[in-house]
């Protein structure tokens, strides 16, 4: 048997120590504790599964919507996990589904202005305000730059020619 004596120290400066028992060979000690610290994480996912996730709200007596029901719910819960991972945003992933929508969805729409080496950073209403009062020069000449750029991004690149023979 193995075990792995382990200290924690709080910011208070107080010490815990505390003992893993296991029968499995290690390399280095370190690794069972890390280990042990996924099972934390584990139950709070299946907490977030049964909680969160709408798993046990089943509206079917169809044992077949009832599975369908369970794997697109795993299958959403998965994709989410693996794209939050893929933004470097893994830190969402112990959040609750709501939370996490509160951190991706943007909570207010911001528009960054530069002009001479300054910026502004402006709502959109603030934005749209600052355009309807310009003077005709000025908002004629936003207006038409921006249908210039609305049709560039529309436009399809032209085709490369390949290397002449």
């Amino acid at each position: 048997m193995n075990v792995v004596v382990n200290r924690e120290v709080e910011a208070s400066g107080e010490e815990h120590l505390w003992a893993l028992a296991t029968t499995r060979q290690w390399d280095h000690p370190g690794t069972i504790t890390r280990l042990y610290g996924l099972r934390s994480a584990i139950e709070e996912r299946h907490r977030q599964l049964k909680c969160f996730q709408d798993l046990t709200a089943f509206r079917s007596r169809a044992f077949s919507l009832v599975v369908h029901q369970v794997v697109f719910m795993l299958l959403t819960y998965g994709l989410l996990q693996w794209q939050l991972h893929r933004q470097e945003r893994a830190e969402l992933n112990r959040k609750t589904l709501p939370r996490v929508r509160d951190h991706l969805l943007p909570g207010r729409e911001q528009i960054m202005i530069f002009y001479n080496d300054r910026f502004a950073i402006v709502d959109k209403y603030e934005y749209t305000e600052l355009l309807l009062t310009l003077q005709d020069g000025p908002r004629q000449k936003i207006l038409e730059k921006t249908r210039q750029l609305r049709r560039m991004m529309y436009e399809l690149p032209s085709p490369r020619r390949g290397p002449s023979d």
